[in-house]
């Protein structure tokens, strides 16, 4: 039995290997869009966050209309700062100019998650330059009055290279599409040999300053393509965001497995329902954890009637195991989050950490204008995904009473606004 095991995991092994081809290049499947010119430097996070939820909609076959989608960098790298509701907006690291402030995954999805976008290049085009009047302009309009062209379903995030497998990268791009990932980027080191475009350069350890995107691989690309020589073959096909003027092959370049890269996050869109309406108070998204097991919100209906359709939430590690369990509240505020009639309730493992949105698996949970409602959300290991205060990143967060709860066994329950924190627990609901 021991020996019929070990031959049959060994068949399996070889079969998931053999899945994946040597080669593979979104482009030639047309499963990503056309390389952008950020023009300054800072940018790059809106385009890698983007550009992957961009080849996602392609690979997933969203696009009916067989048109590519382009969507506006400019909205999400300007709104992530600024905006009329300052409880939703980022902290400067500079004062001047938006769009040169550096940003990452986490910022892209706690303003994507939130229903703000994205919207169509076309509605707001991408500008390196800005006049004061219409940064105002911009300013007093609401990133959400924008008409949304998709949205954000999950993102997953990949741990340092040293955890995740080569193959686990590949695996996710031929799945859901290109991956964005953070390098350390000089311009000194950038390589052109005959017609290849390469870059290599660990010099700077875990030191990263630009976002880019995995769009395939080739495991015969010869290593004497480098400089320095990694020591195998096989790298990387990244597209860049400097315009098709850098680089060969229309803006992209190759770049070794043994190239560092720190984290990496996978963006994976869903088609738009303009009548998906948004329940959170985590504006800010994932800031940091606490330690408790159980996390919950409290929401109140604000139209007539609507219908509870997805519960989403964050994992802070691979493999997490959760719990959500959706409650009726009346129509008095609840003096706790599971006091009332539970509706709904589902359970699941999430390979990769990252932010998540499931079915309610109740497709008719009606309530009526002025009711309130709990999601509840239980994770293992111990640690609750929260939006917080941290100076120079989230000051504006806001915590109010009987709104965030949590707790470590799902019975007594502390007020948020005791541990300053919300837990990263949404609803979202159709307008019924």
């Amino acid at each position: 039995m021991k020996k019929f095991m070990i031959i049959l995991v060994s068949i399996l092994l070889a079969s998931s290997a053999e899945a994946l081809p040597s080669r593979y290049d979104l482009r030639e499947n047309g499963y990503i869009t056309s390389v952008r010119n950020q023009g300054i430097p800072g940018p790059c996070w809106a385009f890698a966050a983007l550009g992957s939820m961009e080849s996602s909609y392609l690979v997933q076959h969203l696009n009916t209309d067989k048109k590519k989608p382009d969507l506006s960098e400019m909205q999400l790298a300007f709104y992530t700062y600024k905006g009329p509701n300052p409880e939703k907006n980022f902290t400067p690291r500079h004062s001047s100019g938006t769009l040169s402030l550096e940003g990452n995954s986490f910022k892209a999805i706690a303003f994507l998650s939130r229903l703000a976008g994205p919207t169509d290049e076309k509605i707001l085009p991408y500008t390196t330059t800005i006049a004061y009047e219409q940064r105002q302009a911009l300013a007093k309009k609401a990133p959400e009055s924008y008409k949304r062209t998709m949205r954000l379903h999950d993102a997953y995030f990949l741990s340092g290279q040293t955890t995740i497998p080569v193959e686990k990268r590949k695996e996710l791009i031929m799945k859901h599409g290109a991956i964005a990932v953070s390098i350390y980027s000089d311009i000194f080191k950038y390589k052109i040999k005959g017609k290849y475009f390469t870059y290599f350069n660990n010099s700077e350890g875990t030191k990263t300053d630009h976002e880019v995107l995995l769009a395939g691989w080739d495991d015969n690309f010869p290593r004497d393509r480098f400089s320095p020589k990694p020591s195998q073959n096989g790298a990387w096909l990244v597209k860049n965001s400097w315009g098709t003027m850098r680089g060969h092959n229309g803006g992209y370049f190759w770049t070794p497995y043994e190239q560092f890269m720190k984290g990496g996050t996978a963006f994976i869109a869903a088609k738009n329902n303009s009548r998906l309406k948004h329940y959170g108070y985590d504006d800010l998204g994932f800031c940091s954890s606490v330690n408790y097991s159980w996390g919950a919100n409290v929401f109140k209906i604000s139209s007539k009637r609507e219908q509870l359709k997805e519960a989403a939430f964050y994992t802070p590690s691979n493999n997490s195991s959760y719990e959500v369990y959706v409650y009726s509240l009346g129509k008095k505020v609840p003096s706790s989050p599971v006091s009332g009639k539970l509706l709904s309730s589902v359970k699941g493992v999430k390979e990769f950490a990252g932010y998540h949105t499931i079915e309610l698996p109740e497709r008719l949970l009606l309530l009526n204008e002025g009711e309130y409602f709990s999601v509840v959300l239980k994770l293992s290991g111990g640690f609750m995904p929260v939006e917080t205060r941290f100076d120079n990143y989230s000051e504006n967060a806001r915590v109010n009473e009987k709104e965030s709860y949590f707790s470590r066994d799902g019975k007594t329950w502390t007020d948020g606004i005791k541990i300053n924190a919300n837990p990263c627990i949404k609803a979202f609901t159709e307008l019924f």
